[in-house]
């Protein structure tokens, strides 16, 4: 840390000790404006208690100064009932700058929306919005402000903290996380992010249990509770959606120790930060918890004032609210000066690099104009260079519940870390490990010479929110399409009801980026998803043609067969229209059945990895390529702004550029460059054995 940083940080906590019992200031503020502060219910007392706090220190720092200013906080809870119309009502007026909250993402993701409607755009700083999807679509926009690192931070540091304790030989991981994806939306960063970073850390991973009710909760806990001693080798990483599900959690337990004859053992509980709650804290007591939260920056002083102050620890975000406010004020102060709009000046104030040792210096420097480097009660307000939205540190604790009250037993500060000096940097993290092959493999199988090929290519999620699996299936079929397959060589199915979507705005267009051609052809579209089952596939690329499936492929053991399913996967099935899911041992007989000489099977889906694993060995001559492995997601890649929604994803996009570019690249120069560039997961390759040397075989065999 520099030293007048440091000094700073002294000045802060000397400041914050001694308006601790200090009345309100004498003189009032000569300018006032309006800052409206949304957040949830159950957070009012105290963020307005802390916001009250912030003001009266921002009041005593500019005491003796010509020109003061401190903002009025009008707060409003983001759940009431007319809630949309306040968010329109704080966007048209003008009388409110700035926006403090919503402390949600979805409510977040909302405010945003609606402050894009209205011009100029007013700044909105979110203390606690972390959800990975909501600050990767905010990116770039010049009007939000993230004061704390997505969810993917949050998580590292918990499985770091694994990694460096635990003997990963000797210990097993399991993740029991909501399963909260609406609408072809992405999951929380842990269902999101779990097996990714277990693999990157060379853990093992047991199970992923995704949970919806408060029942699918007690029975993974009764699946979990055993009188094995060994369970204790097992650690659960806990992430409660509510309180009521930590609550649920911890209550049977109990139930499974009260009902057992035998002693009860669970895994090692370590939880996100859902589970920090004074309610939690003061009820649960039938296994021990530990976990991170996002926290203060023990060295500014904030953490010790605020015990002295209100005779409580913090809770999670309450640092990033009170920073928020003071950044406010910051811009507001140089806003004044220069007549730059708020949100320019808000940007020019985090990009500030002029040395203060007071915070009586900063106001004095930005009212003649000049930035300070800032720091605050969460740590250095350093935001993401390139999309000046993301905070590029942010300090976690580590904390144990003991006795009623959340211990804290370490802090942990993500700035200056490698992989965590930005938001972006880490929702565009790429794998560290790959599979290796020998280059000495031998073509263990013999094949005929090729006659033909054929392909299947199926979008198994519909709706608008899955724009991008169909985008994705038009893209490989305008691919094959240019590489010579004849029409009636591709089958294609998917639901086609996007196209005519009365949320797309191009209507009859499909694109995977904005800027793209458009791919849609109604023509290319066999069989929509809802008219036919997974059976009807086999039989389709069985050649069983009948007065329902009219449109069918002829390959037979001559024959190469290309099949690539987009959509959305689970831990043992890939889904199929949204309401229907094809188990791996349903789509293992389905690939037995189709004729083949070679068939290489492309599988963009979450937890993909599972069929590949489930095949493995067992069916002769094909290849699969996942986009990851069996217990983490697959990511969505191309946002749109103008659509609101994912256009492609991200293998697809970087499978469909390797093989469009070069359609001789080997197997084995395409997983690797697929795996160096796909972030967030893991691509595989599976039944090597089965299928032959991937050094000499290649693209060729499907593509020329």
């Amino acid at each position: 840390m520099k030293t007048g940083r440091l000094w700073l940080c002294f000045a802060l906590l000397s400041l914050l000790l001694l308006a601790c019992n200090t009345q309100q200031p004498e003189v009032e503020p000569a300018y006032a404006p309006k800052v409206a502060v949304l957040m949830e219910r159950g957070e009012q007392v105290r963020w307005q208690r802390t916001g009250e706090w912030a003001l009266h220190n921002i009041a005593m720092v500019q005491k003796g100064m010509d020109s003061k200013i401190v903002p009025q906080l009008i707060y409003k809870c983001q759940d009431d009932a007319d809630i949309e119309d306040y968010m329109r009502q704080i966007a048209r007026d003008t009388s409110i700058v700035a926006v403090i909250g919503p402390t949600t993402s979805a409510a977040a993701r909302r405010m945003v929306q609606v402050l894009g409607e209205n011009k100029p755009y007013k700044p909105m700083l979110s203390p606690t919005a972390t959800d990975v999807d909501y600050q990767r679509m905010c990116a770039g926009l010049s009007y939000v402000w993230n004061m704390a690192e997505s969810d993917i931070a949050q998580l590292e540091v918990l499985m770091s903290d694994i990694a460096s304790i635990f003997d990963t030989d000797k210990k097993s991981l399991i993740l029991l996380a909501a399963d909260d994806g609406v609408g072809g939306m992405s999951r929380n960063a842990y269902a999101e992010w779990f097996g990714f970073l277990a693999e990157e850390y060379g853990q093992r991973v047991e199970n992923v249990i995704l949970y919806k009710t408060e029942d699918d909760i007690r029975r993974a806990v009764r699946s979990l509770c055993t009188a094995n001693f060994h369970t204790l080798d097992k650690i659960l990483l806990f992430d409660p959606v509510s309180v009521e599900d930590a609550l649920a959690f911890d209550d049977e337990i109990g139930r499974i120790r009260a009902n057992s004859t035998r002693y009860i053992y669970q895994p090692r509980i370590c939880c996100s930060d859902a589970f920090v709650s004074e309610r939690i804290a003061a009820t649960v007591c039938n296994a021990d918890y530990e976990g991170v939260d996002l926290y203060a920056a023990p060295e500014s002083g904030f953490i010790h004032a605020y015990r002295q102050n209100f005779d409580s620890d913090i809770v999670n975000g309450e640092a990033q609210f009170y920073d928020a406010v003071w950044l406010v004020t910051y811009a507001l102060t140089l806003s004044r000066h220069t007549g730059q709009k708020l949100t320019d000046a808000m940007l020019s104030v985090v990009e500030g690099r002029e040395t203060a040792t007071s915070l009586q210096e900063y106001f004095n420097l930005l009212s003649q104009g000049i930035c300070p480097d800032l720091t605050g009660a969460s740590g250095s307000l350093t935001f993401d260079e390139q999309t000046h939205t993301g905070i590029c540190g942010s300090t976690f604790r580590r904390w144990r519940l003991y006795n009623g009250k959340y211990v804290t037993t370490e802090y942990v500060s993500t700035e200056g870390s490698r992989r965590t000096s930005s938001s972006k940097q880490m929702w565009e993290w790429t794998a560290s490990r790959m599979q290796t092959f020998a280059p000495e493999l031998p073509d263990t199988l013999s094949y005929v010479h090729k006659d033909d090929r054929w392909a299947l290519l199926v979008a198994a999620s519909k709706g608008w929110g899955n724009y991008r699996f169909q985008a994705d299936v038009f893209a490989m079929y305008q691919i094959l399409r240019r590489h010579g397959y004849d029409e009636d060589h591709i089958m294609l199915i998917c639901e086609d009801d996007i196209a005519g979507n009365q949320s797309n705005k191009h209507k009859g267009e499909i694109r995977v980026s904005d800027a793209g051609e458009n791919l849609y052809n109604a023509a290319a579209v066999d069989y929509r998803l809802s008219s036919v089952s997974p059976s009807d596939i086999a039989a389709i690329m069985q050649g069983k043609a009948s007065e329902r499936l009219p449109h069918v492929l002829m390959p037979d053991s001559n024959d190469n067969v290309f099949v690539f399913w987009s959509g959305h996967g689970y831990i043992d099935s890939l889904d199929f229209g949204g309401n229907r899911a094809v188990a791996y041992s349903e789509m293992h007989n389905i690939l037995r059945s189709i004729p083949h000489r070679k068939m290489l099977v492309a599988t963009e889906a979450c937890y993909s990895g599972g069929l590949g694993e489930y095949c493995e060995g067992k069916l002769d001559g094909v290849l699969f390529i996942t986009a990851a492995n069996p217990y983490e997601t697959s990511h969505a890649d191309v946002w749109s702004k103008d659509l609101g929604v994912y256009m492609s994803n991200g293998f697809t996009r970087g499978f469909q550029e390797a093989i469009d570019n070069n359609p001789e690249v080997s197997i084995r120069d395409l997983y690797y460059t697929l795996a160096r560039n796909t972030s967030g997961s893991h691509v595989r390759l599976y039944n090597i054995s089965k299928y032959g040397n991937v050094y000499s075989d290649s693209m060729a065999e499907y593509l020329k």
